[in-house]
């Protein structure tokens, strides 16, 4: 597994990994192009267990495509993209689009929690902690440096 990056992204604190040549993943995904989805999978749910809520869901995005986006198992990956998006809203202190972003998780893992890619556990406590955030959102503010905030309960 590549190690993880310098910062984590939320919006208006650090540069946009991806357009800002500052980004720490401008010109580079973070992810080997070589790696297989289970390898792709596994690395969002590292990011996502070490804070790092906008980075995961790029890389399960790109999962998400290739798995056609609209098959069982994309949809599910959908569901993680969606909580890892109430991640970053959580660090934005946006408990509107934290809810938002719950709720939408919640849907998508309660229809698809038994896709057999990937897991079966991960995808039902992630339904788990979708739902608890949709309840009540750990609403935080980012730290300057970027530095990742493991938000309670965001663990796969």
């Amino acid at each position: 597994m590549p190690d993880l990056p310098p910062y984590t992204y939320v919006p208006g604190v650090m540069p946009h990994p991806i357009s800002d040549p500052n980004g720490h993943m401008y010109k580079n995904s973070g992810m080997p192009a070589h790696w297989s989805q289970q390898q792709v999978f596994d690395w969002g749910v590292q990011l996502f267990n070490a804070g790092y809520y906008w980075e995961s869901h790029e890389a399960w995005e790109h999962l998400w495509i290739e798995l056609g986006r609209t098959t069982t198992e994309a949809r599910a990956v959908q569901g993680l993209i969606k909580l890892a998006a109430c991640g970053v809203k959580c660090l934005e202190g946006n408990a509107t689009g934290a809810g938002r972003h719950a709720g939408r998780a919640v849907e998508l893992l309660a229809n698809e929690c038994d896709a057999e890619l990937f897991g079966n556990s991960t995808l039902r406590h992630a339904r788990e902690i979708a739902s608890t955030a949709l309840q009540s959102p750990s609403v935080l503010k980012a730290t300057s440096d970027g530095a990742p905030i493991v938000l309670t309960g965001f663990q796969l």
